[in-house]
């Protein structure tokens, strides 16, 4: 008998559509994981951990010494059925530490590899990061149990090897489908919060953010804090639907065709979490009368056991209607609540992406269009107002260069909102919106 609940829920906002075409219809699904008697103690799994420290010029002085002491107290809380890599990625890569079990022998020896960490040159994060999944995945095919985890910390853009945000993100993908899972640790306000954060959401993992040097231990040790609470790795949800439809994630990486199905990933779910997906369907012109059929199932790898874990299966379905009927129909606005929250956290990501390239006067277009839309659907939610007041300043702002720090709370805070996360720095933080109304931005 498996020691973790595993369930899922799913329900559409409406559950009526336009006979003529063109209705928008929103799916949402609340996954949540919960490991069974948290009162008794659990031996924790063991971790295999590969840390990929970012040692070009700009982490001289006191972000390198940060990132170090952060690296030092990791493997201080690590126990001698784990193991921890070290590899160093600027101009060259270079592997300080293989695999190496951590116990009270050892420690020592860590702790002097991790301290004499120098910085050279350039970013070459592709590389550097490749190698220390390497490490981990060698250990992992001994081992099935010891899931190989990359912890990316880095302060700037990658500028060599593989510099394209979009091709790194298909790279974690697939890393993803082969059981490695990557988190990236964002220092100061320089890094490419789009590329680290592209490679955490389709690599299984988080992404962190520290401001200053000295929140980047805190966020290392939360990280750790986040793995040693996951009890369901690797989740997925599944959707199957009876007609081939134009069907979108809200605010999420990519959705996968597999065998016919949709599948979204939502990566790892500490006990007692929950991860929500937001699915927007495309309805077609059919009779009214007629029904569209969805199956939404969800599986994940329980930490504690080997093997897959399954919840599900909600049957739903979209019935065609008539205008008058369709436009009468009520809505379950406690769906609607959690798609205005994911729809916003979307167009803020977005806004921020196209900021930060410079097309001001796109995101700016983006942003209003996208809220003639947004303002419509929320009207009459008690969130709606507020959702409201934050897009219409973000559209004011959007036209001219919004900070990188302000630009960074954007995509961390949406991020944050959509995996229902804590945000692990040590100072608590203004909203993004609060800031800009302050002039901060």
């Amino acid at each position: 008998m498996s020691d973790v609940e595993f369930s899922m829920s799913a329900s559409f906002d409406r559950s009526l559509f336009w006979e003529a075409g063109s209705s928008v219809r929103y799916l949402v699904a609340r996954v949540n994981a919960r490991r069974l008697g948290e009162d008794r103690p659990v031996a924790r799994a063991p971790l295999n951990i590969a840390l990929a420290i970012d040692v070009s010029g700009s982490m001289s002085g006191a972000r390198l010494e940060a990132a170090k002491k952060a690296a030092v107290g990791l493997a201080a809380q690590l126990t001698e059925q784990d193991r921890l890599s070290l590899v160093s990625f600027g101009s060259d890569v270079v592997v300080h530490l293989d695999a190496v079990t951590v116990h009270a022998g050892t420690l020592p020896m860590i702790r002097q590899t991790i301290e004499a960490l120098e910085t050279s040159g350039m970013t070459n994060l592709s590389d550097g990061w490749f190698t220390a999944v390497d490490c981990a995945a060698r250990i992992a095919e001994r081992d099935p149990r010891m899931t190989p985890r990359v912890i990316l910390l880095s302060d700037g853009h990658a500028n060599r090897g593989i510099t394209e945000a979009g091709e790194l993100g298909a790279h974690a993908h697939q890393l993803r489908l082969r059981g490695v899972l990557t988190s990236a640790l964002g220092i100061g306000d320089d890094y490419d919060e789009h590329l680290l954060r592209g490679i955490a959401e389709s690599g299984g993992g988080r992404l962190h953010d520290a401001e200053v040097t000295s929140e980047i231990s805190t966020v290392l040790l939360g990280e750790l804090q986040d793995i040693s609470l996951t009890c369901v790795d690797n989740a997925e949800i599944i959707l199957t639907t009876s007609t081939k439809l134009r069907i979108e994630a809200v605010g999420r990486g990519r959705l996968e065709e597999r065998d016919g199905d949709l599948v979204l990933s939502l990566g790892a779910i500490q006990s007692g979490s929950e991860r929500v997906a937001v699915f927007k369907v495309i309805c077609p012109i059919l009779p009214a009368g007629t029904q569209l059929h969805f199956t939404v199932t969800a599986r994940g790898h329980a930490m504690s056991e080997d093997g897959v874990i399954g919840a599900g299966a909600v049957q739903l379905a979209l019935t065609a209607a008539q205008g008058d009927r369709n436009s009468a129909q009520d809505r379950d606005d406690e769906v609607a609540e959690i798609v205005a929250k994911a729809w916003s956290a979307h167009v803020v990501t977005m806004t921020a992406k196209m900021n930060a390239r410079g097309a001001f006067h796109d995101a700016q277009g983006f942003i209003r269009q996208e809220l003639r839309h947004f303002a419509n659907y929320v009207h009459g939610l008690r969130c709606g107002p507020a959702l409201v007041q934050e897009l219409d300043l973000l559209a004011r702002r959007a036209g001219s260069q919004i900070s990188p720090r302000m630009r960074k709370e954007m995509v961390l805070q949406s991020s944050l909102a959509m995996e229902s996360r804590v945000d692990r720095r040590s100072m608590s933080r203004q909203s993004w919106s609060d800031r800009m109304r302050d002039g901060n931005s």
